[in-house]
């Protein structure tokens, strides 16, 4: 066996690029956006989504922010694409049981995140989120590789890192990171990823196109990462036309897609009314909004009510292990670097034990698809759990020491 110790702190927030908040495999979660008018529920946005598809609401609400400003998050901000305010959703108790998704925008703000020039407005962020009492997926430099942002390599994958450490520095445990491609395949993608432990999960969007997001569906299996399509919605007006054809050009090829790829676990979809909105106007966005069409709104409640969509409820973060996944670390990082674990794996049975031979509270393993393996609530001086074939993998170990967690991410061979 070939164990790797304690990370060091700059990815503690990232769980060692584990699949946090990643639903079993089969289960997908069902994301909303992008806008408060395209996903309504509130007050004095009561004409959207979930105002129309009365039978749930989605697990998840997208919103965005300016890592320069903030704009957006607490405060009502309009780019050109509709009201956006993540905080509206928090406040509402429509969405008590759904969780974040914000796009982080960093387009000419590179080199001020890199030289710490706004590192107060990170922080901002950041005990924002941890404010928060639900997942906060985090979609740093969406669409990373995508001309229209000309994101420096090597510059977008040092401001992904600042940001994690400072997250880090601020005990942030609620966030889940999100590498999100635009889709398109380029063969450089890699150049722009920050590395395995500073990422949850891949992303791509999915519009119109040949084979979008095929780079990323690759990498995800290739280093086991759960996908979220991030951002999805067929570029044409569902108020022409017809339903059928709408359906069947772009809806069922999209699901067919996600029920055949265990790695697919979310799809955010983009539930607007593009040519309105002075950002769009004119550019064949049409409007996407699924319950403008009968046909296409009836598929579509037919299709989100079977059994693989997760939709909000009061167990909707109990499947995420939300409570597991966001143990908090009080001790001093000193004090963590000398209460690394020892593990050793004989005979297929693996041996955990502190570096100290103290006392632990309790183990949990999970893999890198986000499946709890093996969890152990006794204490004990040395955990000793008996492996099957079938879970001779990479997996994450979390023991309970007091108040605080200890992780180590380990190859099983």
């Amino acid at each position: 066996m070939v164990f790797l110790p304690l990370a060091s702190f700059a990815q503690e927030s990232a769980n060692f690029g584990a699949p946090k908040f990643s639903p079993e495999d089969g289960k997908k979660l069902l994301i909303m956006g992008q806008d408060l008018a395209a996903v309504g529920g509130l007050n004095n946005y009561s004409d959207g989504y979930v105002d129309n598809i009365t039978d749930h609401v989605p697990s998840g609400v997208t919103s965005y922010t300016s890592i320069q400003s903030l704009a957006g998050l607490t405060t009502l901000a309009n780019w050109g694409a509709g009201d956006v305010q993540a905080q509206a959703y928090v406040n509402d108790a429509t969405f008590d049981h759904s969780f974040i998704v914000i796009g982080l925008y960093m387009v000419g703000a590179l080199e001020k995140i890199n030289n710490g020039e706004i590192d107060n407005i990170i922080r901002n962020f950041a005990n924002w989120t941890k404010a928060q009492n639900r997942p906060v997926f985090i979609r740093i430099g969406y669409e990373f590789e995508g001309p229209w942002n000309n994101y420096a390599p090597t510059d977008f994958k040092n401001a992904w890192r600042h940001i994690v450490h400072i997250f880090d520095e601020e005990n942030v445990r609620n966030a889940a990171y999100v590498w999100q491609s635009a889709g398109l395949n380029n063969n450089n993608i890699l150049n722009w990823y920050p590395g395995d432990e500073y990422v949850n999960w891949f992303g791509y969007s999915q519009f119109d196109g040949q084979n979008m997001g095929q780079s990323i569906k690759n990498l995800a299996i290739q280093r086991n990462k759960p996908i979220m399509i991030a951002e999805a919605a067929p570029r044409v007006d569902l108020a022409d036309g017809n339903g059928n054809t709408h359906w069947n050009n772009w809806y069922a090829p999209l699901f067919n897609e996600i029920y055949t790829n265990d790695h697919i676990k979310a799809l955010a979809y983009i539930n607007a009314d593009w040519d309105n909105q002075s950002m769009w106007t004119g550019q064949g966005w049409g409007d996407s909004r699924v319950q403008i069409d009968p046909i296409v709104k009836e598929n579509w409640e037919l299709e989100l009510n079977k059994s693989p969509w997760i939709h909000a409820s009061e167990s909707l973060f109990e499947i995420l292990n939300y409570e597991n996944w966001i143990a908090t670390n009080t001790v001093e990082q000193e004090q963590v670097h000398q209460e690394q674990l020892k593990i050793v794996n004989v005979k297929n049975q693996l041996q955990i034990q502190r570096k100290n031979d103290q006392v632990m509270e309790g183990l949990s393993i999970w893999n890198l698809s986000g499946q709890l393996l093996h969890t152990d609530r006794t204490t004990q001086y040395q955990y000793e759990v008996t492996l099957s074939n079938s879970i001779l993998q990479e997996v994450i170990i979390v023991v309970k020491v007091g108040n605080h967690f200890i992780s180590a991410r380990s190859i099983l061979k």
